[in-house]
């Protein structure tokens, strides 16, 4: 038999691997758990105090947050999965596979588990699965992003995009408002490629994926202005290259006067920690970051509603906030939550 402080060990150990916040509850607590898309980023951790704070207030909740520690589609529907096995109260789902996540959801909602997606949601067909999105409304995000770049580059030139997972829906949908907004067309014209609508092209090898890794995103900032010597701006749609600050500065140092005159214009989505002192050097212009503890314990509170058959709105903002190099290291990110 193994001992008992040996088997606690390893079941720490083995909770850890998927970022699990072990629930200190009795059997009358609910337990929502909420499967993120993957842990090692910056944006994972407010997203579980968000999760835990709402838990604490609530007082009969119990928060269990989970991922796969890299990404890892196949992981996070089976994490999704053992949830739903498990019987909790409640799910909330940031789908890095909307598709495949939904078959979880339709399991989750056979069971009568009340389900919400948060930071990223499913495909429209999907959408009765869920209860509600919580999170940005990403084509707006993606406008937000572009109109920066247009504050400046007026009449167009050659724009390199940066996501992440290509599948991610909502990153797809932050892409789609870039490109509507240079191309100056409305949401239902929706612009493909840019190949010089109004002005704007984007290079043969635009956008580059990162898939959330974050030394391959600093990499690609590096090769993409390496490449693209006259590139006009440089829009990334989250934070990954900037997690790596010191390879972003060596990416970026070397353009630092075509950054100052803004013949080079870079704007970033997110806004941690990493990110503001580059923000604050001027090795990128504009920083628009999200609302993660927001999300968490929205998520939570919306899970609380379903369970006590109230109704939630289909879509709650959690909204946004534009950073400059003057704010960075100031007021940036200290009014959210």
């Amino acid at each position: 038999m193994q001992p008992v402080h040996t088997l606690t060990a390893a079941l720490s150990v083995a909770c850890l691997a998927v970022g699990l916040t072990v629930p200190q509850a009795n059997a009358a607590d609910r337990e929502f758990a909420l499967v993120f898309k993957v842990l090692n980023n910056a944006f994972s951790p407010p997203i579980q105090q968000g999760c835990e704070a709402a838990a604490k207030k609530l007082g009969d909740v119990t928060c269990t947050y989970l991922g796969p520690t890299e990404y890892d589609e196949a992981k996070q529907v089976q994490l999704a999965q053992d949830m739903v096995t498990r019987g909790v109260a409640g799910l909330g789902v940031s789908a890095g596979n909307p598709k495949a996540m939904a078959r979880i959801m339709k399991m989750a909602q056979d069971k009568g588990i009340p389900v919400v997606t948060f930071d990223t949601d499913v495909l429209p067909e999907d959408a009765g699965l869920r209860s509600t999105y919580i999170g940005t409304d990403n084509y707006e995000f993606g406008i937000a992003l572009a109109q920066k770049v247009l504050e400046t580059k007026k009449d167009g030139g050659a724009v390199c995009i940066q996501s992440g997972a290509p599948a991610s829906e909502n990153l797809k949908a932050r892409v789609q408002g870039i490109r509507d907004t240079l191309a100056g067309v409305t949401k239902d014209k929706g612009a493909e490629t840019l190949t010089g609508q109004n002005g704007w092209i984007e290079p043969a090898g635009c956008p580059v994926y990162n898939n959330d890794d974050i030394t391959l995103a600093a990499q690609q900032v590096r090769d993409v202005m390496t490449n693209n010597p006259e590139l006009s701006a440089f829009i990334a749609v989250g934070g990954w290259a900037q997690y790596a600050p010191q390879a972003y500065k060596q990416a970026m140092e070397p353009l630092k006067a075509r950054l100052d005159s803004k013949d080079l214009v870079v704007v970033f989505g997110d806004n941690f920690g990493p990110q503001l002192p580059l923000l604050a050097e001027g090795l990128s212009h504009y920083n628009i970051g999200q609302r993660p503890y927001d999300m968490g314990y929205e998520t939570i509170m919306a899970l609380d509603k379903l369970t006590k058959g109230e109704k939630v709105e289909p879509f709650i903002k959690t909204g946004t906030e534009v950073c400059t190099p003057e704010d960075a290291l100031t007021t940036c990110g200290k009014t959210a939550n």
